[in-house]
């Protein structure tokens, strides 16, 4: 069995498979949590072309430290980041995502080794492929295309939950995609009220990097909506070079799963 065949991949290229039950008795058994470490720590053991494994942190391995290089990033909600070393227009180092992988919460324990294999695949396609960079002559309407393109693809994976409520414009290099909560907000964890989901686009022509950051305004449940911005869910850089659906693929990932 694959990874493909229990991870939900259908935006980012892994075909679902439903696996017959009889045929996989593992399945069949109570579900263990998934190990993360372990997992990373059977990745760590694998080389990206000529470069060895590095893990800074827990969460965190990379191959390589010259442009080319690519790294894992792996949060608390088992979402992968598969990110590459580019230098911007500074001739600053900027890690940009090329990819977002979604594990299924559900566990999967025992099938660590499998998930690592499948993730290097992965890691190995795209550092072979072309290093992204800064784009000379990006314009005011590439990016309002760009954002036109993102909002697009949002609103086909969003939750029922959410309203769409436009774009905003606040200049020429920065835009707000807001969606509002239908009803009275959702509660989040922390006794907060969601009342909106923003997603900001900005482009910084100095280092030539898009930025996109999606965050949370909330309020306090059981009170008047006072809305205050909540700090950043999704963090993420991209140069002009990648394509639209690369980077619009990386976004659905983060709503689909939201």
């Amino acid at each position: 069995m694959k990874f493909k065949t229990f991870a939900e991949q259908d935006i980012f290229g892994f075909e679902i498979k439903h696996v017959d039950q009889d045929a996989d008795d593992m399945l069949q058994k109570p579900i263990h949590q998934f190990d993360l470490e372990l997992m990373m720590d059977f990745l760590s053991r694998k080389r990206i072309g000529v470069h060895e494994a590095h893990s800074p942190f827990m969460n965190e391995i990379k191959w390589g430290i010259s442009p080319g290089a690519v790294k894992l990033e792996v949060d608390t909600g088992y979402t992968f980041y598969v990110k590459k070393l580019g230098i911007d227009k500074e001739g600053a180092p900027r890690w940009v995502t090329k990819k977002m992988l979604q594990l299924n919460r559900q566990g999967h324990g025992g099938l660590e080794d499998i998930v690592a294999q499948e993730i290097h695949e992965q890691l190995d396609k795209i550092s072979q492929g072309a290093i992204d960079g800064p784009q000379e002559g990006y314009s005011p309407d590439e990016l309002q295309s760009l954002v036109i393109h993102l909002e697009r693809k949002i609103k086909r994976v969003m939750k029922d939950v959410f309203l769409p409520c436009g774009i905003k414009k606040l200049h020429e290099y920065a835009y707000i995609i807001s969606l509002d909560v239908r009803g009275q907000g959702v509660e989040a964890p922390d006794q907060r009220r969601i009342e909106q989901n923003q997603t900001a686009v900005t482009y910084d022509p100095g280092q030539g990097t898009i930025r996109i950051f999606n965050y949370n305004i909330e309020s306090p449940t059981g009170g008047p909506h006072q809305w205050g911005l909540m700090e950043n869910d999704l963090d993420l850089y991209f140069f002009p070079s990648q394509s639209r659906d690369e980077i619009a693929e990386c976004l659905m990932v983060h709503f689909k799963y939201y």
